[in-house]
């Protein structure tokens, strides 16, 4: 989830932004190592398409905004949870596993005004695959919440293949080669 992933819901947020559709909410990415991605995406530009090439003739960085911020440090991670304030948080493991998201889901999956959206594939047994059941009640950190925040899933930003994108890499393969 932090390097593409991220990155990709980042620059979805900022044409959103930017074209006023997307209100001045503040949007923190609270993981360093999405962070750390970001920034290695930032100063290789010449590895963007030719749609962001396009989008960044009107704002020279398609990844951040006047109000997105990065949570750098734990503390401030956890003032994020203590928070009533609307806000969107960005936050990898991409099947909610480990990591800050894990707290963030502890302390924000009980209230009803919040959304958690998980973006692509979780595996069997994880965490994420256990929310994607919207289910009435979870346990995390061995303490069991009831589930009121809404759960939505965008599989459509999964970075893993599907068997029929399988077959269609595999069809294009030099045979003699394998």
């Amino acid at each position: 989830f932090s390097v593409g992933r991220t990155q990709e819901l980042l620059y979805r947020l900022d044409k959103l932004y930017t074209a006023g559709k997307l209100e001045n909410i503040p949007v923190f990415v609270d993981s360093p190592l999405a962070m750390n991605a970001t920034e290695i995406f930032v100063v290789h530009p010449e590895c963007f398409d030719e749609e962001i090439h396009q989008y960044m003739r009107t704002d020279e960085n398609p990844f951040g905004w006047n109000n997105m911020h990065y949570t750098r440090d734990a503390e401030h991670s956890k003032r994020l949870n203590a928070s009533d304030e609307p806000c969107i948080i960005i936050s990898a493991s991409g099947m909610a596993n480990a990591g800050r998201i894990k707290h963030h889901l502890l302390h924000q999956i009980d209230k009803a005004e919040n959304t958690i959206l998980i973006v692509g594939y979780c595996a069997v047994g994880t965490l994420g695959q256990q929310l994607t059941q919207k289910p009435e009640r979870i346990k995390i950190f061995g303490e069991e919440k009831k589930v009121k925040a809404q759960i939505e899933i965008m599989s459509s930003m999964s970075a893993h293949a599907d068997e029929p994108e399988l077959l269609q890499f595999l069809a294009n393969q030099d045979k003699k080669k394998l």
